[in-house]
Formats: structure tokens, C-alpha cells, sequence
């Protein structure tokens, strides 16, 4: 037999550290098809529904079917894989996105029409919102939560329950668990720059990062002396025009520039905006042609680099999506019904999360590792239908130069 290098100790440990983190056991029957549903799943060419999964597993196709209907603790889960890849002393934050799914047919659960960034436009399928966190020395991203968008609700946030009350319902949930973990920041793209969402994070007790539009109302502090006589102080200073970068830079403070992009200057100063009623530390991108980017944070005190760095990280989440779409198709699930389509949903990113585990400590890419995992699923078969599984040594260098056929560098 060639199983896949490290995959059942670390399944074993992941189990093991449930029970004693969460108290939560998992049983051997779910123990057993879940090992083999990421051996599966890591080894499989094509698509990863139902249909291939067996034809490249020793489970029958049913099989498959009814333990997707079985809940399961996918949080806890990749929290713990998370607490096996994590430097102790390494800062987190929160981060939040939604991904377009396509899908036909029409009596799938969660149908409708939902905006893909790929197309430009609202299209017919699927929606899912992922939740993760990300190390921010070493960069690494973790997918905690995947939950479907359900199809009814209104895009339009005055408009009673709309999505956007949803995805922050996905935050509240699960804001004690990262918040113990140490997860104060969130950051969210433009779309999540509303007022619900700050109201939401702040009243939580943690800090949103977002972007804001580039035509956005804001006032400057008034920081100059009182004025004398009754009546209330001067507040503010007058509205940012954001067109006037003579006065931008005249009434920012300009801190540096990015590292990695030197011709972009960055300013910052601390500013009131009325929409959302309250101050935001204020961070301009200015880009040699005159480009602008707005960042903002509801903690006034954060150093503008911080806010910089940690709204670039919130791109890793959509790293983690891109993943789990490669390599433990995120958009191939067979399945109708709500209960299978959240299973498939949160293996597919609890996968990703295993994925770069294994790939990290068999020091290969994550194609390299599903690339030998195939090759040893081949050679196992060969062996195996020959009746030769006996009388090979899987230490032997020409075994080993069969697996590592496709190899790429990391």
C-alpha cells in the first residue's frame, strides 16, 4: 500500500485535539469516511461530486451521499488546524468575502441570481460567504466558515433582513471563538463600507477596515484653539475634497510610502464622517498618476501602516477561494438540498486548509502533493490488480521516481 504521506496522523491529531479543545468526539464511522474523503479528494483527476469521488475511493457512491447529509463541526475543525500552523505570539485578524458559484438546473437549494466579479453583472447560481483569519506575519490564511447565501433576500440593505444583515450574522456567531483566539480587526472590500456593518463589528467590542468610495463625505477634525464667548466648540474643519491634493497633502500627514510600491505615497490624518457617525483613522493611497484609494479604520489610534498592510492581507481569503476551487472543487457538488450543499461547501474549504498543511510539511506546492497523491493511488492499483502488493519496498528509488513523476518546484 502507498498511502498518502502524513495525511492519517494529522486527520488522527486534528480529531484528537477536538476532543480536547472543544469536547467534541468524533465518531469512528465519520472518523473512518472523512480520511478517506480527503484521500479521495487530494488524489481524484476531474470533478469532485459524488459520481468521481467513488470511482476513486473505495467507497460506494451512496455512501458518499448519505454522510454528506450528516452535520459536522467544520469550524472547530479548521480552528484546529489553524492552531497547528500558527506561531503563538503571531497576530490575526478576521477576514470576510462572498464568491459567486455557478450552477444549473433548478431545484437546487439557494438558487438565484448573485453577483460575479468574473462576469461584471448578477448571473443565475449560487452565492457563498467564507469567513477566515490570517496570520499576518507569515501571511497565512485560514478558511473558518463557508455558509450559502440563501436566495430571497434583498441586495438592498434599507430594505428590511437583507444579505448584508446575513453576513454579519455569520461575524456574530463566531466572534467569541476568533475573538479568543486573539482576532480583534476585521477587514472587508468596499462592499461590507456600510453603516450596519460598523455598527455591528464596533457594538462587538472589535475594529472594521474597509475601503471607502472614492468620492466618499468626510470632514476634517477642527484642532485649532477654542473660540471665546458661549456656545458650542468647533468640531470640524470643513469637508475633504478629495480632487485637491495640494490641500490633501497640505492637511494629511504623510507617513511613508509602500514598501513594495514606492511611487505610492501614504497619508493619513483622523476624520468624521457623518454617514456613518463616527471618527475613522484615514488612510490615502496616492499612486504616480494621481490615483486614489481611501482606506479607513474605526480604530483612530492604528498606525497607517497597519491599516495598509492588514486590508492588503484581506486579499489571502480570496486566495483560499481560488483554492478550493482548484484543487477541492468548491463549485462541483452534485448535490440539491441544503443540508449536502453546506457540507460540500465547508469540506471543500476545510480541504484547502489540509491541503497546504500537508504541502507545507512534505515541502511541495499543493499541486505537487495532489499530483503524487495520484501517482501513488496508481501505483497502488497497478500493484494491487497484478497481485504484486507484497513484493515491493515503497522506500525503493524507483518507486520513489514514480511518485515523484510531475513534480513541480516549490
Amino acid at each position: 500500500m502507498l498511502p498518502q504521506p502524513l495525511l492519517a496522523p494529522v486527520v488522527s491529531t486534528i480529531f484528537r485535539k477536538m476532543a480536547d479543545i472543544y469536547n467534541y468526539q468524533v465518531g469512528f464511522w465519520q472518523r473512518q469516511f472523512l480520511q478517506e474523503l480527503f484521500r479521495a479528494v487530494f488524489s481524484l483527476r476531474g470533478r469532485v461530486n459524488f459520481t468521481n469521488l467513488a470511482r476513486f475511493s473505495f467507497f460506494h457512491e451512496q455512501t458518499f451521499r448519505r454522510h454528506f447529509r450528516k452535520a459536522f463541526r467544520w469550524v472547530w475543525f479548521n480552528l484546529t488546524v489553524f492552531r497547528l500552523r500558527r506561531h503563538p505570539e503571531e497576530p490575526i485578524i478576521g477576514v470576510f468575502d462572498c464568491s459567486f458559484l455557478p450552477k444549473s438546473g433548478t431545484e437546487t437549494w439557494g438558487l438565484g441570481r448573485f453577483f460575479s466579479s468574473l462576469a461584471g453583472k448578477p448571473q443565475k447560481g449560487l452565492e457563498v460567504s467564507v469567513l477566515g483569519i490570517v496570520a499576518t506575519e507569515s501571511r497565512r490564511a485560514f478558511g473558518v466558515d463557508a455558509t450559502q447565501t440563501p436566495p430571497d433576500l434583498s441586495a438592498d440593505q434599507t430594505d428590511g433582513y437583507s444579505r448584508v444583515d446575513f453576513y454579519l450574522e455569520q461575524i456574530t456567531d463566531l466572534y467569541d471563538q476568533l475573538a479568543g483566539l486573539g482576532v480583534s480587526y476585521w477587514v472587508g472590500d468596499g462592499f461590507y463600507a456600510k453603516r450596519k456593518v460598523f455598527n455591528t463589528v464596533t457594538g462587538l467590542g472589535g475594529d472594521l477596515i474597509t475601503r471607502l468610495r472614492s468620492d466618499a463625505n468626510l470632514r476634517y477634525l477642527y484642532t485649532g484653539p477654542p473660540k471665546d464667548g458661549p456656545g458650542r466648540p468647533k468640531q470640524y474643519d470643513g469637508k475633504i475634497d478629495w480632487d485637491d491634493q495640494e490641500v490633501l497633502t497640505r492637511r494629511f500627514d504623510e507617513v511613508g510610502r509602500l514598501p513594495d510600491q514606492p511611487e505610492v505615497r501614504v497619508l493619513t490624518t483622523v476624520a468624521n464622517s457623518p454617514h456613518f457617525g463616527r471618527d475613522l483613522r484615514v488612510v490615502l493611497l496616492i499612486g504616480p498618476g494621481g490615483e486614489q484609494v481611501i482606506l479607513a479604520s474605526t480604530d483612530r489610534s492604528q498606525h497607517a501602516e497597519k491599516v495598509v498592510r492588514y486590508y492588503r492581507l484581506r486579499y489571502q481569503i480570496e486566495f483560499v477561494i481560488r483554492d478550493a476551487k482548484q484543487h477541492a472543487g468548491l463549485t462541483h457538488c452534485q448535490a440539491r438540498s441544503q443540508e449536502k450543499l453546506d457540507f460540500h461547501l465547508n469540506m471543500s474549504v476545510a480541504a484547502v486548509n489540509m491541503l497546504r498543511l500537508l504541502a507545507q510539511k512534505a515541502d511541495c506546492s499543493l499541486r505537487t502533493y495532489r499530483r503524487e497523491a495520484y501517482n501513488r493511488l496508481l501505483i497502488r492499483q497497478l500493484f494491487s490488480k497484478l497481485g504484486l502488493s507484497a513484493e515491493y519496498d515503497r522506500t525503493d528509488p524507483r518507486i520513489q521516481s514514480v511518485i515523484h513523476t510531475g513534480r513541480m518546484a516549490v
